[in-house]
């Protein structure tokens, strides 16, 4: 009988731990696009991404589905976790010095060009030991954004 309230014990951690980890990101992607008001910028909603990442010590692969903020030369991935769309954090992109408030993780990139109408976006990340690549392939072609005018003029 004790062995049913440890599983249920379990059971709810897992599921309010996951609900906290949902809403706190979500509030995080919400006060993100609160702070870039009144500036220029698009915001791609449901697109289809992937993520693939190597290192020196581990590999990743990731397929989510993630709302895209582009301004000027900084692109921002507010991600979420598929099936169930959980909020995760969110990611930079970015060769400025400009920092925004809200981002789990800024990466520098060395390449962003279009491939198939998805923007595929490379570079590195870390140093030493923890240093990888990464690739990541941003799908536009199920939107109305205009790839090929933002690759021109994003230079």
């Amino acid at each position: 009988m004790e062995i049913y309230f440890i599983f249920a014990g379990m059971f709810c951690v897992f599921i309010f731990g996951n609900l906290g980890i949902h809403l706190y990101y979500k509030k995080m992607h919400k006060k993100l696009i609160e702070s870039l008001q009144g500036k220029n910028y698009t915001l791609c909603k449901n697109v289809d991404m992937e993520m693939d990442s190597s290192g020196k010590l581990a590999f990743s692969y990731q397929r989510n589905k993630a709302n895209i903020i582009i301004l000027d030369n900084e692109i921002f991935i507010l991600l979420f976790n598929k099936p169930l769309k959980q909020a995760q954090p969110i990611l930079q992109i970015s060769n400025s010095n400009e920092t925004f408030p809200f981002i789990s993780k800024k990466i520098s990139f060395d390449s962003k060009f279009r491939v198939n109408g998805k923007l595929r976006i490379q570079g590195t990340f870390g140093q030493g030991i923890t240093s990888g690549k990464y690739k990541i392939f941003l799908d536009f072609n199920t939107i109305d954004f205009d790839l090929e005018y933002y690759l021109h003029h994003s230079r």
